[in-house]
Parts: structure tokens; sequence; C-alpha cells
């Protein structure tokens, strides 16, 4: 066996450092992204919503379900008007209303054969400061299609009036549950 340098042997047992992913052209996330871990935990200073439904039962519509989410036609038939940035239309998005109103990036696709969903995380200059995921569960031993919809976000700190953050939590809640309506709700439905 030839070796050749900088290359390591087939086996050796030592991890290859993996090439960091070239970031995406235009504005950065609006926030470090590292604080909002996949464990559950909300980082000091922020606030978060979280809601479930279940969705009905079966791979069939756990699959028609994915499709309508990762194509964010949920998104939209829940009410948020959401277009392509300029920039990269795959992945840069910008809200017209909601609570994340402004320019969003699509952060991660979740993509596992028992859960399927999306992150979407507010850029520089958007005046919130959030992410959303989303995602849809299939039980393997009862085939229960599961959606949670889960928004982590900083309140705004220009806010002076009292209440506001209660406000800004509702505006996040009442999102979470028309998007989780508009899963719900077959797709064929909603052109009716």
């Amino acid at each position: 066996m030839e070796s050749r340098p900088g290359a390591s042997p087939v086996g050796d047992g030592r991890r290859r450092p993996r090439p960091r992913p070239a970031p995406l052209p235009g504005p950065a996330l609006g926030y470090p992204r590292a604080l909002l871990q996949d464990d559950g935990r909300t980082p000091e200073a922020w606030r978060e919503v979280v809601a479930t439904r279940d969705l009905g039962q079966g791979i069939t519509r756990f699959d028609a379900l994915a499709d309508d989410l990762l194509s964010l036609a949920a998104h939209r038939r829940s009410g948020l008007r959401i277009v392509p940035a300029d920039r990269d239309p795959s992945v840069d998005v910008v809200v017209l209303d909601g609570p994340l109103r402004g320019a969003c990036r699509l952060v991660d696709r979740i993509d596992e054969s028992l859960r399927q969903g999306l992150v979407v995380g507010t850029l520089e200059g958007n005046t919130a400061v959030a992410e959303h995921r989303c995602h849809l569960d299939l039980d393997p031993t009862s085939g229960a299609v599961t959606a949670t919809v889960r928004t982590v976000w900083r309140p705004r700190t220009f806010y002076v009036l009292p209440g506001a953050a209660t406000r800004e939590a509702r505006a996040h809640a009442r999102m979470a549950e028309r998007l989780l309506r508009a899963l719900a709700a077959p797709p064929t439905a909603a052109r009716a």
C-alpha cells in the first residue's frame, strides 16, 4: 500500500477533519446559533413558546405532511406571507408579517426517518432575534404523527411600554397555533 503525504491510512482510528461549509453570502444570522442547543434548554434572557398537536396516523400521512412543511406551503397557508430573498431564494426568505417579520434564513433541515422539519433563523437587520423550529415526528410503535413548533427568541430591548414582552410572547404563540392548524388541514381544503 502506497502512502501519500497528508493522507491517513484507512482504519488507523484517527478522524479526518471535515471541511467547514462555506458561509452563505449576504447577512449573517442575527444571533449566535451555538446558544440554542437541541437539548431544549432556553438561554438566559431568552424566551420560548412550544406548541404540539397530533396530526393523524401512518407513514403516508407523515410523508404528505413532511412535504407540506418542508416546502413552506403550510407556513403560507397559515397566513404568513413569505417571499424569496434576492440573494439565495433556496435558503433566504423575507417574512412579511408576524413576529419574525423581516429577513430570515433556513438554517437547518431535519431529515431523519422518523423526524422531518426545518429551522428558520432571523438575519442581521431583522428587528426580531429568533429561531423558529418546526418538526414532524412519526412514532414507530403506534404510527402517530405529531407536529411540534418551538420558537426561541430574545425579547426586543427597545420596548418601553408595559406588557410589550407579553404581547410578543402571544404573537409567537399565535403563529405556532396557526401553523399547527394549517398542517392539520389538508392542503386541498385550503385551496377550495
